[in-house]
């Protein structure tokens, strides 16, 4: 496994831990819900740099990027209150609507990247044989 790939792991786990810290909402259920999407994106990681072999079949992928997204978009809805521009000077809000997405799509595109080839992992793979 490289080394960025590493230090993009640990970021991931990162951001699962500051999600709960800032969150409102800290029940134990949020808290096993967010650290278990932290470690399905993780998993996808192992799954395709082969520390774990991939899974017999392709729901569970599937099902692991489902969760995330459902945890990541409905869950957390709340905290996109968090990163809103109302305090920030004018000439500030037009800088950072250009810089927050850009650095978002730069953070995420290793992470989908690496969900591509799993799944192109299990389309390209012979069919199961008995």
């Amino acid at each position: 496994m490289p080394f960025w790939s590493l230090i993009y792991l640990l970021l991931l786990l990162l951001s699962a831990v500051f999600t709960i810290v800032i969150s409102p909402s800290k029940t134990p259920f949020y808290i096993l819900a967010e650290l278990s999407s932290g470690l399905f994106a993780i998993m996808f990681f192992l799954f395709y740099y082969g520390v774990v072999p991939y899974p017999a079949h392709i729901a569970t992928p599937l099902l692991m990027l489902g969760f995330i997204l459902f945890q990541e978009i409905w869950v957390n809805r709340d905290l996109y209150n968090l990163i809103s521009l109302q305090n920030v000077p004018e000439e500030e809000q037009k800088s950072m609507l250009f810089v927050v997405p850009l650095v978002t799509i730069l953070f995420l595109s290793p992470f989908i990247w690496v969900v591509l080839q799993v799944f192109r992992h299990y389309v390209q793979a012979p069919p199961f044989q008995a």
